[in-house]
């Protein structure tokens, strides 16, 4: 390690080091204020979007209880979080919840086109793991409705084994007692039963593995 005898030749060190290392040390501070610039524009960016798609999401959250609106609003305010804020939460959660909707009304296939786009829409590094887990769950349990088990088992099946809720077991099961598969169907039931707490809900299950065993 060089020693000065004084604070001249410290300085004159300094400024040769800078001289000697000027192109790295100015490249290094331009990335460096290239990444800060860059995130505190994307934190103003999603701070913004999020705020316009919020405003949207009220107004077409609240025309679904409201008489008064027309289908023609709640349809044009759907679209519009859709087309302009696909990325947000509230567009997702719009999606999830027509989805449901539809699936209750019986249009199953319009509901399984929702799931499906709000699974595609929730996945990626920056997608939302809670919605891309019910679009899942969601667009399984369509498609035991439709008979179509495979494609049921499918789309299950990047769910992680050591984190699955007693829900996911119990479709993985539906699906395979469709398949004929039966014991391995009794493996997902067994699996089920072992994280249900609600007695109404292990009764059901009951009722299937004893209609396989019988």
């Amino acid at each position: 390690m060089a020693e000065y005898s004084s604070d001249e030749e410290r300085f004159s060190a300094f400024i040769n080091f800078f001289k000697d290392h000027k192109n790295t040390l100015l490249i290094g501070f331009l990335l460096l204020a290239s990444v800060l610039i860059s995130s505190i524009s994307y934190k103003s960016y999603n701070t913004s979007q999020n705020t316009k798609a919020a405003e949207i999401y009220d107004v077409w959250f609240l025309n679904l209880s409201n008489e008064s609106a027309t289908a023609s609003d709640d349809k044009e305010n759907f679209n519009k979080l859709q087309e302009k804020y696909p990325d947000t939460g509230y567009a997702q959660l719009a999606r999830m919840i027509r989805g449901s909707s539809l699936a209750r009304e019986g249009d199953l296939d319009a509901a399984l086109t929702d799931f499906k786009e709000l699974l595609d829409a929730s996945s990626g590094l920056f997608g939302n793991d809670m919605l891309h887990s019910i679009a899942k769950i969601n667009i399984a349990r369509i498609e035991l409705s439709k008979q179509n088990y495979s494609s049921a088992l499918a789309v299950l099946e990047s769910f992680s084994s050591e984190s699955e809720h007693p829900l996911v077991y119990e479709v993985k099961g539906d699906a395979l007692a469709g398949l004929e598969k039966n014991n391995l169907a009794l493996d997902q039931y067994a699996l089920a039963l072992e994280n249900l707490q609600n007695e109404s809900q292990r009764s059901l299950l009951k009722m299937k593995i004893n209609k396989i065993n019988n």
